[in-house]
């Protein structure tokens, strides 16, 4: 979950606008897909209506091309269109994290078309993609790119990983740990700030004793 902070001047317009009777809303963060890189693979001389030549992003954005021509979105199109494929979708040359100041626009427009040097011109060069409705960015890197014969691979990031919570429930003069992912382990340390080591043997759900040395938990895969 995105989290906004407010600050007391923003926080006193809003309620200066609700006492005049005005509708407020917070607009939520941009998600960034900052987590460990997938590979996609589309084979050549294949067609982008078949589920498995799609890399489903998102419930709406289903990135393939057909045997000639450029990318485009399988949920939204039959088949790319010039100029305005992939459909749902802006793109820009860049880091990700530089998401926030770089300038966006359509697939083919961000290399120039056939004057730019056509897609080819977009291979190991990063570049960062829009998905609109669902406001989230992507990094992408284009690898391969098959001339007149279809196919395409890429590498892009993924959704930010989500750390595996750690609950703790307190009993008379014990505290348990528990967790549900067992490829995680537990370590402990005398400092929040570490060093950890790992709990030899912990699974979940862990009791440890109160008392004694102040210890700090965590779980690392």
């Amino acid at each position: 979950m995105n989290r906004l902070k407010l600050s007391a001047q923003t926080i006193l317009v809003a309620c200066c606008l609700a006492l005049l009777g005005w509708a407020w809303s917070a607009q939520a963060a941009p998600t960034i897909w900052d987590g460990p890189p997938l590979t996609f693979t589309e084979a050549s001389g294949v067609s982008g209506s078949f589920a498995t030549n799609q890399d489903r992003l998102t419930a709406d954005v289903w990135l393939t091309r057909d045997s000639t021509m450029g990318l485009y979105n399988a949920f939204l199109e039959s088949g790319y269109a010039h100029f305005s494929s992939p459909a749902g979708t802006e793109w820009a040359y860049g880091a990700l994290a530089n998401w926030a100041s770089l300038t966006y626009t359509n697939w083919e427009g961000m290399f120039g078309g056939l004057n730019g040097g056509g897609p080819i011109a977009t291979l190991n060069q990063p570049t960062v993609v829009h998905l609109i409705s669902d406001d989230i960015y992507v990094g992408i890197t284009m690898l391969d790119w098959g001339q007149r014969i279809g196919g395409f691979t890429y590498q892009r990031t993924t959704p930010h990983p989500v750390p595996i919570p750690l609950a703790v429930s307190a009993q008379p003069g014990q505290v348990v740990l528990s967790w549900t992912n067992a490829a995680f382990a537990l370590q402990s340390a005398t400092n929040v700030t570490g060093p950890y080591t790992n709990i030899t043997g912990a699974v979940s759900p862990y009791t440890n004793s109160l008392g004694g040395a102040k210890q700090f938990f965590r779980l690392v895969n």
